[in-house]
């Protein structure tokens, strides 16, 4: 049975620590193969949001050239709010012989039991789960063995801990700021050769 590791997101936009997460899930063995699932209509994310087009075609751009790492357009191209378990039945029935790994954060795990039918979820993949900078360790173990007293498969990974997020991303693109280190170039050419998230269009990118 193939292990495929999925990544799940807004990706607003996707950046070096999303990155650095797949590669840590390639290097450790768990999986062969990290998919990308850019969520269409998240249910929790809208202020801000970009395009879901614009979302799609920077995670093409930041993950060119990497070695297990492909986009699952699942989430992108179907209509209505998408939830993580839906798109799992989904990826089950469409790829029988994959064993699947959400790839999340601490803070993800932690705030689980919010997921949309969080007992099939669990039943539906099993979890490789990342520390974030500033997150308390023991808190996450806790948490993580309340959930396999329910029947959850949690791994932990060992990854270098990237203090980056979408919303810093953003905040710093509004106030003039350069992207260097955390995104990859060709996703920030992306970003301003469009003029996304407030920035001036540059059409000579």
């Amino acid at each position: 049975m193939r292990q495929i590791g999925l990544m799940g997101g807004s990706f607003n936009p996707i950046h070096c620590g999303h990155l650095n997460m797949a590669r840590a899930a390639l290097r450790s063995g768990a999986v062969e193969q990290v998919l990308f699932l850019p969520s269409g209509n998240p249910p929790h994310k809208h202020a801000g949001l970009e395009d879901k087009l614009h979302r799609l075609a920077m995670v093409r751009l930041a993950i060119e050239g990497e070695d297990g790492m492909a986009v699952c357009t699942e989430e992108i191209e179907r209509s209505g709010v998408i939830y993580t378990v839906d798109t799992l039945s989904i990826l089950k029935d469409k790829m029988p012989d994959c064993r699947f790994h959400y790839l999340i954060g601490a803070d993800t795990l932690r705030v689980l039991h919010t997921w949309r039918r969080a007992e099939d979820v669990i039943r539906l993949c099993a979890f490789l789960v990342v520390m974030r900078p500033g997150e308390d360790e023991a808190q996450t173990r806790e948490a993580a063995d309340v959930w396999r007293a329910r029947g959850a498969q949690i791994a932990f990974l060992s990854a270098q801990r990237m203090d980056i997020s979408s919303t810093g991303i953003r905040a710093r693109l509004a106030g003039g700021g350069t992207l260097e280190g955390l995104v990859p170039p060709q996703v920030e050419r992306y970003i301003r050769s469009h003029g996304l998230y407030g920035t001036e269009k540059d059409e000579t990118r």
